[in-house]
Protein backbone atom coordinates (compact mmCIF):
# COMPACT_ATOMS: atom_id res chain seq x y z
CA UNK A 1 0.00 0.00 0.00
CA UNK A 2 1.35 3.41 -1.05
CA UNK A 3 0.22 6.41 1.03
CA UNK A 4 0.79 9.86 -0.50
CA UNK A 5 0.20 13.44 0.67
CA UNK A 6 1.06 16.66 -1.19
CA UNK A 7 3.53 18.93 0.59
CA UNK A 8 1.57 21.95 -0.66
CA UNK A 9 -2.19 22.08 -1.15
CA UNK A 10 -2.44 24.48 -4.10
CA UNK A 11 -3.27 24.34 -7.80
CA UNK A 12 0.26 25.34 -8.80
CA UNK A 13 1.93 22.64 -6.75
CA UNK A 14 -0.57 19.94 -7.73
CA UNK A 15 1.47 19.17 -10.85
CA UNK A 16 5.00 20.32 -10.09
CA UNK A 17 5.06 19.92 -6.30
CA UNK A 18 6.51 17.12 -4.23
CA UNK A 19 4.70 14.46 -2.25
CA UNK A 20 5.36 12.83 1.08
CA UNK A 21 4.97 9.07 0.74
CA UNK A 22 5.10 5.92 2.83
CA UNK A 23 5.07 2.34 1.58
CA UNK A 24 3.71 -0.63 3.55
CA UNK A 25 3.44 -4.27 2.50
CA UNK A 26 1.05 -5.27 5.30
CA UNK A 27 -0.91 -2.11 6.08
CA UNK A 28 0.41 -2.13 9.67
CA UNK A 29 3.99 -0.84 9.54
CA UNK A 30 6.03 1.45 7.28
CA UNK A 31 8.63 -0.25 5.11
CA UNK A 32 10.04 2.85 3.40
CA UNK A 33 9.20 6.54 3.04
CA UNK A 34 10.41 9.74 1.43
CA UNK A 35 9.55 12.85 -0.60
CA UNK A 36 9.43 12.82 -4.39
CA UNK A 37 7.67 14.24 -7.42
CA UNK A 38 4.59 12.35 -8.56
CA UNK A 39 6.43 10.64 -11.43
CA UNK A 40 9.08 9.30 -9.03
CA UNK A 41 6.73 7.84 -6.43
CA UNK A 42 7.00 4.06 -5.84
CA UNK A 43 4.54 1.80 -7.61
CA UNK A 44 1.93 -0.20 -5.72
CA UNK A 45 -1.46 -1.72 -6.54
CA UNK A 46 -3.09 0.28 -3.72
CA UNK A 47 -2.62 4.07 -3.61
CA UNK A 48 -4.16 6.03 -0.74
CA UNK A 49 -4.37 9.82 -0.96
CA UNK A 50 -4.19 11.39 2.51
CA UNK A 51 -5.81 14.85 2.58
CA UNK A 52 -3.70 17.36 4.55
CA UNK A 53 -5.16 18.73 7.79
CA UNK A 54 -5.22 22.25 6.38
CA UNK A 55 -7.19 21.08 3.32
CA UNK A 56 -10.28 19.86 5.19
CA UNK A 57 -12.91 21.42 7.40
CA UNK A 58 -15.21 19.46 9.69
CA UNK A 59 -18.89 19.95 10.41
CA UNK A 60 -21.32 18.08 12.64
CA UNK A 61 -24.66 17.40 10.89
CA UNK A 62 -27.75 15.31 11.46
CA UNK A 63 -28.04 13.24 8.29
CA UNK A 64 -31.58 13.57 6.92
CA UNK A 65 -33.62 10.53 5.99
CA UNK A 66 -33.76 11.11 2.28
CA UNK A 67 -33.19 9.39 -1.04
CA UNK A 68 -29.49 8.77 -1.68
CA UNK A 69 -29.64 10.67 -4.97
CA UNK A 70 -30.74 13.82 -3.10
CA UNK A 71 -28.45 13.49 -0.09
CA UNK A 72 -25.68 15.68 -1.50
CA UNK A 73 -28.19 18.45 -2.24
CA UNK A 74 -29.55 18.15 1.29
CA UNK A 75 -26.03 18.46 2.76
CA UNK A 76 -25.47 21.62 0.70
CA UNK A 77 -28.51 23.14 2.37
CA UNK A 78 -27.44 22.05 5.85
CA UNK A 79 -23.90 23.42 5.48
CA UNK A 80 -24.58 26.54 3.42
CA UNK A 81 -24.45 28.91 6.42
CA UNK A 82 -21.32 27.25 7.90
CA UNK A 83 -19.09 27.21 4.83
CA UNK A 84 -16.92 30.08 3.65
CA UNK A 85 -17.31 29.03 0.01
CA UNK A 86 -20.14 28.04 -2.30
CA UNK A 87 -21.06 24.40 -1.49
CA UNK A 88 -21.03 23.62 -5.22
CA UNK A 89 -17.28 24.37 -5.30
CA UNK A 90 -16.56 21.95 -2.45
CA UNK A 91 -16.30 18.23 -2.20
CA UNK A 92 -18.28 16.71 0.68
CA UNK A 93 -18.05 13.31 2.35
CA UNK A 94 -19.68 11.66 5.37
CA UNK A 95 -17.91 9.63 8.00
CA UNK A 96 -17.98 5.80 7.72
CA UNK A 97 -21.03 4.09 9.21
CA UNK A 98 -23.26 7.17 9.23
CA UNK A 99 -26.97 6.60 9.77
CA UNK A 100 -29.98 8.63 8.74
CA UNK A 101 -31.46 10.87 11.46
CA UNK A 102 -28.22 10.48 13.49
CA UNK A 103 -25.38 13.02 13.97
CA UNK A 104 -22.33 12.45 11.78
CA UNK A 105 -19.16 14.25 10.79
CA UNK A 106 -19.05 15.79 7.32
CA UNK A 107 -15.77 16.63 5.59
CA UNK A 108 -15.50 19.56 3.18
CA UNK A 109 -12.54 20.37 0.92
CA UNK A 110 -11.86 22.34 -2.25
CA UNK A 111 -13.07 20.21 -5.15
CA UNK A 112 -10.85 21.90 -7.76
CA UNK A 113 -7.69 21.26 -5.77
CA UNK A 114 -8.72 17.69 -4.99
CA UNK A 115 -9.39 16.91 -8.66
CA UNK A 116 -6.08 18.52 -9.65
CA UNK A 117 -4.11 16.29 -7.30
CA UNK A 118 -6.06 13.18 -8.35
CA UNK A 119 -5.34 13.98 -12.01
CA UNK A 120 -1.63 14.43 -11.27
CA UNK A 121 -1.42 11.01 -9.65
CA UNK A 122 -3.46 9.46 -12.46
CA UNK A 123 -1.15 10.93 -15.10
CA UNK A 124 1.87 9.59 -13.19
CA UNK A 125 0.43 6.07 -13.24
CA UNK A 126 -0.50 6.08 -9.54
CA UNK A 127 -4.29 5.94 -9.74
CA UNK A 128 -5.83 6.54 -6.33
CA UNK A 129 -7.74 3.65 -4.73
CA UNK A 130 -8.98 5.52 -1.64
CA UNK A 131 -9.09 9.03 -0.19
CA UNK A 132 -8.69 9.45 3.57
CA UNK A 133 -8.41 12.56 5.77
CA UNK A 134 -5.36 13.25 7.92
CA UNK A 135 -6.27 13.41 11.65
CA UNK A 136 -10.08 13.16 11.41
CA UNK A 137 -12.33 13.47 14.49
CA UNK A 138 -11.92 10.42 16.70
CA UNK A 139 -13.14 9.14 20.09
CA UNK A 140 -9.72 9.54 21.77
CA UNK A 141 -8.27 13.09 22.00
CA UNK A 142 -4.88 13.70 20.40
CA UNK A 143 -2.66 16.77 20.05
CA UNK A 144 -0.32 16.91 17.11
CA UNK A 145 2.28 19.39 15.88
CA UNK A 146 2.96 19.12 12.16
CA UNK A 147 3.95 21.04 9.05
CA UNK A 148 1.16 21.78 6.56
CA UNK A 149 1.65 23.93 3.46
CA UNK A 150 5.13 24.78 4.70
CA UNK A 151 3.90 26.20 8.03
CA UNK A 152 3.93 24.56 11.50
CA UNK A 153 0.49 23.90 12.98
CA UNK A 154 -0.87 22.67 16.28
CA UNK A 155 -3.86 20.36 15.79
CA UNK A 156 -6.26 19.00 18.42
CA UNK A 157 -8.50 16.17 17.31
CA UNK A 158 -11.07 14.27 19.34
CA UNK A 159 -14.79 13.57 19.75
CA UNK A 160 -15.61 17.31 19.54
CA UNK A 161 -13.95 17.76 16.16
CA UNK A 162 -10.66 19.08 14.75
CA UNK A 163 -9.21 22.40 15.92
CA UNK A 164 -5.96 23.87 14.60
CA UNK A 165 -3.87 27.04 14.85
CA UNK A 166 -0.51 28.15 13.44
CA UNK A 167 2.47 27.65 15.73
CA UNK A 168 4.48 30.80 16.33
CA UNK A 169 6.42 32.68 18.93
CA UNK A 170 3.32 33.36 21.05
CA UNK A 171 1.95 30.73 23.47
CA UNK A 172 -0.55 28.40 21.81
CA UNK A 173 -4.21 29.13 22.41
CA UNK A 174 -5.13 25.48 22.05
CA UNK A 175 -4.56 23.45 25.20
CA UNK A 176 -5.08 19.78 25.90
CA UNK A 177 -5.77 18.10 29.24
CA UNK A 178 -3.05 16.15 30.98
CA UNK A 179 -2.79 12.57 29.76
CA UNK A 180 -3.68 13.42 26.16
CA UNK A 181 -1.05 11.95 23.78
CA UNK A 182 1.10 14.67 22.21
CA UNK A 183 2.97 13.91 19.00
CA UNK A 184 5.12 16.18 16.87
CA UNK A 185 7.03 15.97 13.64
CA UNK A 186 10.78 16.44 14.16
CA UNK A 187 10.72 19.76 12.23
CA UNK A 188 8.39 21.43 14.73
CA UNK A 189 8.75 19.41 17.94
CA UNK A 190 10.88 22.05 19.73
CA UNK A 191 8.57 24.88 18.65
CA UNK A 192 5.51 22.98 19.90
CA UNK A 193 7.09 22.34 23.29
CA UNK A 194 7.98 26.03 23.69
CA UNK A 195 4.51 27.17 22.62
CA UNK A 196 2.61 24.75 24.88
CA UNK A 197 5.03 24.10 27.70
CA UNK A 198 4.42 20.38 27.21
CA UNK A 199 6.59 17.48 26.08
CA UNK A 200 5.86 15.98 22.65
CA UNK A 201 6.85 12.52 21.46
CA UNK A 202 8.51 12.50 18.04
CA UNK A 203 6.17 11.24 15.31
CA UNK A 204 7.21 11.10 11.66
CA UNK A 205 5.04 12.01 8.70
CA UNK A 206 5.25 8.40 7.47
CA UNK A 207 3.88 7.07 10.77
CA UNK A 208 1.00 9.55 10.65
CA UNK A 209 0.18 8.61 7.05
CA UNK A 210 0.13 4.97 8.11
CA UNK A 211 -2.36 5.67 10.91
CA UNK A 212 -4.55 7.76 8.60
CA UNK A 213 -4.69 4.95 6.02
CA UNK A 214 -5.76 2.51 8.75
CA UNK A 215 -8.95 4.49 9.36
CA UNK A 216 -12.04 3.09 7.56
CA UNK A 217 -12.56 6.43 5.84
CA UNK A 218 -13.05 6.79 2.09
CA UNK A 219 -13.89 10.34 1.04
CA UNK A 220 -14.55 9.35 -2.59
CA UNK A 221 -18.30 9.87 -2.30
CA UNK A 222 -21.25 11.40 -4.18
CA UNK A 223 -20.05 12.74 -7.57
CA UNK A 224 -16.43 11.78 -6.84
CA UNK A 225 -16.53 8.01 -6.95
CA UNK A 226 -13.70 5.72 -7.90
CA UNK A 227 -14.46 2.86 -10.31
CA UNK A 228 -16.52 -0.04 -8.99
CA UNK A 229 -13.68 -2.48 -9.74
CA UNK A 230 -11.24 -0.29 -7.82
CA UNK A 231 -13.56 -0.12 -4.82
CA UNK A 232 -14.17 -3.86 -4.80
CA UNK A 233 -10.48 -4.61 -5.20
CA UNK A 234 -9.64 -2.15 -2.45
CA UNK A 235 -12.14 -3.75 -0.04
CA UNK A 236 -10.78 -7.21 -0.77
CA UNK A 237 -7.17 -6.11 -0.33
CA UNK A 238 -7.96 -4.20 2.87
CA UNK A 239 -9.86 -7.16 4.28
CA UNK A 240 -7.04 -9.55 3.44
CA UNK A 241 -4.36 -7.33 4.99
CA UNK A 242 -6.48 -6.88 8.11
CA UNK A 243 -6.96 -10.63 8.46
CA UNK A 244 -3.30 -11.46 7.86
CA UNK A 245 -1.56 -8.62 9.70
CA UNK A 246 -3.88 -6.60 11.99
CA UNK A 247 -3.36 -7.16 15.76
CA UNK A 248 -7.15 -7.27 16.27
CA UNK A 249 -7.29 -10.46 14.18
CA UNK A 250 -4.41 -12.19 15.98
CA UNK A 251 -6.73 -14.50 17.94
CA UNK A 252 -8.56 -15.42 14.73
CA UNK A 253 -5.26 -16.21 12.98
CA UNK A 254 -4.20 -18.43 15.90
CA UNK A 255 -7.57 -20.17 15.82
CA UNK A 256 -7.30 -20.82 12.08
CA UNK A 257 -3.75 -22.10 12.53
CA UNK A 258 -4.85 -24.50 15.30
CA UNK A 259 -7.80 -25.65 13.18
CA UNK A 260 -5.54 -26.26 10.18
CA UNK A 261 -3.00 -28.12 12.31
CA UNK A 262 -5.79 -30.29 13.77
CA UNK A 263 -7.11 -31.05 10.31
CA UNK A 264 -3.64 -32.01 9.05
CA UNK A 265 -3.03 -34.17 12.12
CA UNK A 266 -6.40 -35.87 11.63
CA UNK A 267 -5.66 -36.57 7.96
CA UNK A 268 -2.24 -37.96 8.85
CA UNK A 269 -3.78 -40.21 11.50
CA UNK A 270 -6.41 -41.44 9.03
CA UNK A 271 -3.76 -42.09 6.37
CA UNK A 272 -1.65 -44.00 8.92
CA UNK A 273 -4.67 -46.09 9.92
CA UNK A 274 -5.48 -46.87 6.27
CA UNK A 275 -1.85 -47.81 5.67
CA UNK A 276 -1.85 -50.15 8.66
CA UNK A 277 -5.06 -51.84 7.46
CA UNK A 278 -3.62 -52.27 3.97
CA UNK A 279 -0.44 -53.79 5.36
CA UNK A 280 -2.50 -56.17 7.52
CA UNK A 281 -4.47 -57.32 4.45
CA UNK A 282 -1.28 -57.80 2.44
CA UNK A 283 0.28 -59.80 5.26
CA UNK A 284 -2.87 -61.94 5.51
CA UNK A 285 -2.73 -62.65 1.77
CA UNK A 286 0.94 -63.64 2.05
CA UNK A 287 0.25 -65.94 5.00
CA UNK A 288 -2.66 -67.57 3.18
CA UNK A 289 -0.48 -68.17 0.12
CA UNK A 290 2.45 -69.69 2.03
CA UNK A 291 0.17 -71.83 4.23
CA UNK A 292 -1.85 -73.13 1.27
CA UNK A 293 1.16 -73.65 -1.01
CA UNK A 294 4.26 -74.34 1.14
CA UNK A 295 6.35 -74.65 -2.01
CA UNK A 296 6.10 -70.87 -2.53
CA UNK A 297 8.96 -69.37 -0.52
CA UNK A 298 9.22 -65.92 -2.11
CA UNK A 299 6.05 -63.82 -2.18
CA UNK A 300 6.08 -60.93 -4.65
CA UNK A 301 2.45 -60.65 -5.76
CA UNK A 302 0.28 -62.84 -3.57
CA UNK A 303 -3.01 -62.69 -5.60
CA UNK A 304 -1.28 -63.41 -8.90
CA UNK A 305 0.89 -66.17 -7.44
CA UNK A 306 -2.22 -67.73 -5.79
CA UNK A 307 -4.02 -67.69 -9.13
CA UNK A 308 -1.06 -69.33 -10.87
CA UNK A 309 -0.74 -72.07 -8.22
CA UNK A 310 -4.48 -72.81 -8.46
CA UNK A 311 -4.20 -73.06 -12.24
CA UNK A 312 -1.31 -75.51 -11.85
CA UNK A 313 -3.41 -77.64 -9.46
CA UNK A 314 -6.30 -77.64 -11.92
CA UNK A 315 -4.06 -78.78 -14.75
CA UNK A 316 -2.42 -81.45 -12.56
CA UNK A 317 -5.85 -82.83 -11.65
CA UNK A 318 -7.07 -82.76 -15.26
CA UNK A 319 -9.49 -79.86 -14.79
CA UNK A 320 -9.79 -77.06 -17.25
CA UNK A 321 -8.57 -73.66 -16.07
CA UNK A 322 -9.51 -70.17 -17.13
CA UNK A 323 -6.42 -69.93 -19.29
CA UNK A 324 -6.92 -73.23 -21.14
CA UNK A 325 -7.70 -73.18 -24.84
CA UNK A 326 -10.70 -75.48 -24.36
CA UNK A 327 -12.36 -72.91 -22.06
CA UNK A 328 -11.54 -70.17 -24.54
CA UNK A 329 -13.06 -72.04 -27.47
CA UNK A 330 -16.21 -72.72 -25.49
CA UNK A 331 -16.50 -69.02 -24.68
CA UNK A 332 -15.77 -68.10 -28.30
CA UNK A 333 -18.48 -70.43 -29.56
CA UNK A 334 -21.04 -68.96 -27.18
CA UNK A 335 -20.15 -65.33 -27.85
CA UNK A 336 -19.69 -65.40 -31.62
CA UNK A 337 -22.83 -67.48 -32.32
CA UNK A 338 -21.36 -68.45 -35.72
CA UNK A 339 -21.36 -64.76 -36.84
CA UNK A 340 -17.54 -64.83 -36.76
CA UNK A 341 -15.52 -67.54 -38.45
CA UNK A 342 -12.29 -69.07 -37.09
CA UNK A 343 -9.63 -70.22 -39.56
CA UNK A 344 -6.57 -70.78 -37.31
CA UNK A 345 -5.56 -71.06 -33.65
CA UNK A 346 -2.07 -70.48 -32.29
CA UNK A 347 -1.76 -71.40 -28.60
CA UNK A 348 1.21 -70.72 -26.30
CA UNK A 349 1.60 -70.68 -22.53
CA UNK A 350 1.23 -66.90 -22.43
CA UNK A 351 -1.26 -66.07 -25.20
CA UNK A 352 -3.71 -67.37 -27.81
CA UNK A 353 -3.93 -65.95 -31.34
CA UNK A 354 -7.16 -66.51 -33.25
CA UNK A 355 -7.33 -65.83 -36.98
CA UNK A 356 -10.91 -64.61 -37.62
CA UNK A 357 -13.05 -64.55 -40.75
CA UNK A 358 -16.42 -62.99 -41.62
CA UNK A 359 -15.88 -60.16 -39.15
CA UNK A 360 -17.29 -56.68 -38.75
CA UNK A 361 -16.15 -53.95 -36.38
CA UNK A 362 -19.27 -54.33 -34.28
CA UNK A 363 -18.96 -58.14 -34.03
CA UNK A 364 -15.27 -58.01 -33.05
CA UNK A 365 -15.97 -55.31 -30.43
CA UNK A 366 -18.77 -57.36 -28.91
CA UNK A 367 -16.57 -60.48 -28.90
CA UNK A 368 -13.70 -58.66 -27.16
CA UNK A 369 -16.03 -57.21 -24.52
CA UNK A 370 -17.54 -60.60 -23.83
CA UNK A 371 -14.15 -62.29 -23.51
CA UNK A 372 -12.87 -59.47 -21.30
CA UNK A 373 -15.78 -59.98 -18.93
CA UNK A 374 -14.61 -63.60 -18.57
CA UNK A 375 -11.00 -62.67 -17.84
CA UNK A 376 -9.42 -62.58 -21.34
CA UNK A 377 -7.66 -59.41 -22.52
CA UNK A 378 -7.65 -59.00 -26.28
CA UNK A 379 -5.92 -56.90 -28.96
CA UNK A 380 -7.24 -57.04 -32.51
CA UNK A 381 -5.09 -56.46 -35.60
CA UNK A 382 -7.14 -57.77 -38.50
CA UNK A 383 -7.55 -60.62 -38.98
CA UNK A 384 -5.75 -61.82 -35.79
CA UNK A 385 -7.24 -61.46 -32.30
CA UNK A 386 -4.51 -61.89 -29.65
CA UNK A 387 -5.79 -62.95 -26.21
CA UNK A 388 -4.02 -63.20 -22.86
CA UNK A 389 -5.59 -64.70 -19.75
CA UNK A 390 -6.25 -62.31 -16.84
CA UNK A 391 -8.22 -62.19 -13.60
CA UNK A 392 -11.77 -63.50 -14.01
CA UNK A 393 -14.41 -60.97 -13.06
CA UNK A 394 -17.06 -61.89 -10.57
CA UNK A 395 -20.29 -62.83 -12.22
CA UNK A 396 -23.06 -60.25 -11.94
CA UNK A 397 -26.24 -61.26 -10.13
Amino acid sequence: MLMVQPLAWSTTDAVAGEWSWALSHDGQSVDSHGQDAAALLPHDAVVVLVLPVCAASWHRVVVPKINAARLRQALDGLLEDRLLADPASLHLALEPGWQATQPAWALACDKTLLLAHLSTLQAAGRAVSRIVPDLPPQPTPLQHALVCNGQPWLVNTGPLGVFSEPLGDMPAALTAPDGVPRLAEPACAALAEVATGQTFAVDTTAQRLMRSAQHPWNAAQFDLRLSANARRGQRLRDGWMQLVHAPAWRATRWGLAVLLASAVAGLNALAWQEHQQLQAKQQLAKSLLTQTFPSVTLVLDAPRQMQRELANLQRASGQLGNGDVEQLLALFSGLSQDSIGLSAIHFTASEVRLTLTQTTDASVTALRQGLQAQGWQGEYAAPVLTLTPGATRAARP
